[in-house]
C-alpha cells in the first residue's frame, strides 16, 4: 500500500509539471524492483494512476469544459475553433501512439533510454522558454492556426516515451508557436483530457477482457491498491496543476529543465557505477 501511495504521488505531482510521470514512475519501479503486473507489464496500474489525474484536470477546467456539451457552447465561434483545433491535434498524436506502442511499451523497461529522454525534455524546456521571452506578440488560443495545432499534436504523440514529458512537450510547442503562456497549458490539459481519457478506455477495455477471461483480475492487481493509488494521484495532481500554471506565467520552465538534467545524470550514473 505504501509503495501504491508513493506511485500516486509521483504520479500526481509528475503528470501536470513538465518533467514526465512516465519516465519517473518507469525510474521508481526499476530501482525499487517494483511491478504491479506479475506478467511483466505495468501499463495497467500506470493507467490507473493516470485516470486519477484525469480527474484532477477535469475538475480544474470544468466550467471551460462544460460549454462544449452544450448548444449554447458551440455557437460560440471561438468555443467551436478551440474544440476542432483538438480534434487536428488528437489525431497525429493517435497516429503515433498506435504506431509505435509495442516500442514506446518496451522504453518502459530501459531506464538509460528514460533518462535519455529526460534530458532531451529539459533541453526543449530551455528553447521554449527562450523562445518564449523574445516573443512579444503571443496569441490566444483561437487565433492557433490548424498547422500549428497539428504540430502540437505531434510533439504529444512523440511524448507517449516515458521521459519526454507529454505537458511538457505540447505546452513547449504551444509557446514556440505563439501561444500566451496560460493559453498554452489551456491547450495541453485538454489535449491530454482526449488522449489519457482515450488511453485509459482502451486499456480498460483490455482489463475488461482479462477479467472475463480469468474471472478475476491479473494477479498483482488489487482493488484497494488501485483505487488508493487513483485518489492519491488526483489529489496530488490538481495541487501540481495549480502549481503548474503558476509557474508557466512567471516563465520559470527552466527550473524543471535543470531537474531533469540531476536526475538523468544521477540515475545514469547509478546504474552505470554503482551497479543499480
Amino acid at each position: 500500500m505504501l509503495n501504491t501511495i508513493l506511485q500516486g504521488i509521483i504520479q500526481g505531482l509528475t503528470e501536470f509539471l513538465p518533467v514526465s510521470s512516465s519516465g519517473h514512475l518507469s525510474i521508481f519501479q526499476y530501482f525499487t524492483k517494483s511491478q504491479t503486473i506479475e506478467n511483466g507489464s505495468t501499463m495497467t496500474f500506470d493507467l490507473v494512476l493516470h485516470f486519477g489525474t484525469l480527474i484532477a484536470v477535469i475538475y480544474y477546467f470544468w466550467k471551460d469544459i462544460v460549454p462544449y456539451f452544450t448548444i449554447k457552447g458551440w455557437k460560440d465561434p471561438s468555443r467551436r475553433k478551440i474544440a476542432w483545433l483538438v480534434i487536428a491535434a488528437s489525431i497525429p498524436t493517435a497516429i503515433i501512439g498506435f504506431t509505435f506502442k509495442k516500442k514506446i511499451e518496451a522504453m518502459m523497461e530501459n531506464p538509460i533510454a528514460v533518462c535519455c529522454c529526460f534530458l532531451f525534455t529539459g533541453a526543449i524546456l530551455l528553447i521554449s522558454e527562450k523562445l518564449k521571452k523574445q516573443n512579444e506578440n503571443s496569441t490566444t488560443l483561437p487565433e492557433l492556426t490548424y498547422g500549428k495545432a497539428v504540430a502540437t499534436g505531434i510533439a504529444q504523440g512523440i511524448a507517449c516515451a516515458p521521459g519526454i514529458s507529454r505537458s511538457g512537450s505540447t505546452i513547449a510547442a504551444g509557446l514556440i508557436c505563439g501561444l500566451k503562456g496560460e493559453e498554452a497549458a489551456r491547450f495541453s490539459f485538454l489535449l491530454m483530457i482526449v488522449s489519457v481519457g482515450g488511453a485509459t478506455l482502451l486499456e480498460g477495455i483490455k482489463v475488461l477482457k482479462i477479467v472475463k477471461e480469468i474471472g478475476h483480475l491479473p494477479e498483482g492487481l488489487i482493488p484497494s491498491h488501485l483505487i488508493v493509488g487513483a485518489i492519491t494521484s488526483m489529489i496530488v495532481g490538481f495541487l501540481s496543476l495549480k502549481f503548474l500554471v503558476y509557474i508557466i506565467n512567471k516563465q520559470k520552465l527552466s527550473y524543471f529543465a535543470y531537474y531533469l538534467f540531476a536526475v538523468s545524470i544521477i540515475c545514469i550514473s547509478l546504474i552505470k557505477f554503482a551497479g543499480m
